[in-house]
């Protein structure tokens, strides 16, 4: 594994590089059937025992927010449990359990019910527990165990063309949970114009910005990846400051 020594040209090599995911008949799907909430004060999503808070980083949390997070909440939104299915299917997740989906927010949070396969990232970021995590691209000839550790987060990358649809998959763990952060990148198609989720502006640019030609707006996605790892580190810290109470500057 190298340093990431610059993020720009690091993102748009991995772009380049993304794998085209297929799908097969996916499993069905099981929720956490947690209630969840927005903070006016932490501007973070947390759930109704406070066992879990995230951040969507800093950026405008819509009111009310579409929570995806039990039978009810999916059924309101034709196909959106087909959707949901075919993207943790992708991530090679069909059995982890939903803590919820907000599409407005591109994000997914889910807990795997089983350890982490060794399956070679795209990238590991290390040293979570540090004010300023660092990230090592994989490359082909690296040969590891690929055995995650607590303090470190692989991510993984799902591209597919004819979807119109980026998958971004970062494992780490929030205190002593493993979790499975998933950025869901969807230019509008049939299916998601089936749901019936309400048009935001964020997704008046994803209209403009196609993933269908992503390489003529690398910049644009590459923007929307590195801010997505910055969210996950964020939030690992979260989890660590839920643990032990330690206090972190993170919103």
């Amino acid at each position: 594994m190298k340093p990431l020594l610059s993020i720009q040209p690091g993102i748009a090599i991995t772009l380049l590089i993304l794998l085209i995911a297929g799908c097969s008949s996916p499993e069905g799907i099981v929720f956490a059937n947690r209630e969840w909430h927005i903070s006016d004060y932490h501007g973070q999503i947390i759930d109704k025992d406070t066992t879990y808070r995230m951040t969507f980083g800093n950026v405008l949390i819509y009111d009310p927010l579409v929570i995806v997070s039990c039978s009810d909440s999916v059924a309101r939104y034709p196909g959106m449990d087909r959707f949901i299915a075919d993207v943790l299917h992708t991530c090679h997740l069909d059995s982890a359990e939903i803590l919820f989906y907000a599409p407005e927010m591109e994000t997914m949070f889910v807990r795997p019910k089983r350890p982490l396969p060794p399956m070679k990232p795209s990238s590991v970021s290390c040293d979570l527990s540090e004010e300023r995590p660092y990230t090592l691209w994989v490359h082909g000839d690296d040969i590891e165990d690929w055995i995650r550790k607590p303090t470190e987060m692989y991510t993984y990358s799902y591209f597919n063309k004819r979807k119109k649809q980026l998958l971004i998959v970062d494992h780490y763990d929030y205190g002593d949970i493993p979790i499975a952060q998933i950025t869901v990148f969807q230019t509008k198609n049939r299916m998601t114009a089936r749901m019936n989720v309400k048009e935001t502006w964020r997704h008046g640019y994803f209209e403009v910005h196609s993933l269908k030609k992503y390489m003529r707006d690398v910049e644009y996605w590459s923007n929307n990846v590195e801010f997505r790892r910055a969210n996950a580190f964020a939030n690992y810290k979260i989890g660590q400051e839920q643990k032990f109470g330690k206090k972190w500057n993170v919103h």
